[in-house]
Parts: C-alpha cells; structure tokens; sequence
C-alpha cells in the first residue's frame, strides 16, 4: 500500500510566488531565491519563519560609474 505524503507548499512573502514544497517532517534552515522577484531568503523549515538575505539586484547599465 502506498502512504499519501503531507506536503505543504511554500511561498514568497515579497510576491507570493512558488519558491518550494516541503514534506511534514522537514526543518532546518534552507536558503532559496524567488525567480519571479529575484529575492533571496532564509527559511526555517519547522518554523516557517522567513529572514531575507539580499534584496533584488540593481539593474546595472552600459557606461554607469558603478558598473565594472
């Protein structure tokens, strides 16, 4: 017989979007870049608690002072 797994999907705070899904039994930390906002994010998995590591980059043009 096969056992249905529990899994909770998980979303991005900043836009809603899809980042992952995750099982029942799932906890540590785990970082992930939302590919809609371009936000990357630290959650804890048994918490669901979300830390946000880098904001979305800035866009960066041909002949800027700043770019390289």
């Amino acid at each position: 017989m096969i056992k249905e797994a529990s899994i909770t999907r998980v979303e991005c705070p900043a836009c809603g979007y899809r980042l992952f899904d995750k099982g029942v039994q799932a906890c540590g930390p785990v970082q992930t870049k939302c590919t809609r906002c371009k936000r990357v994010w630290e959650v804890e998995l048994a918490t669901n608690e979300f830390k946000q590591v880098s904001r979305k980059p800035k866009a960066r043009r041909k002949g800027d002072s700043a770019s390289p």
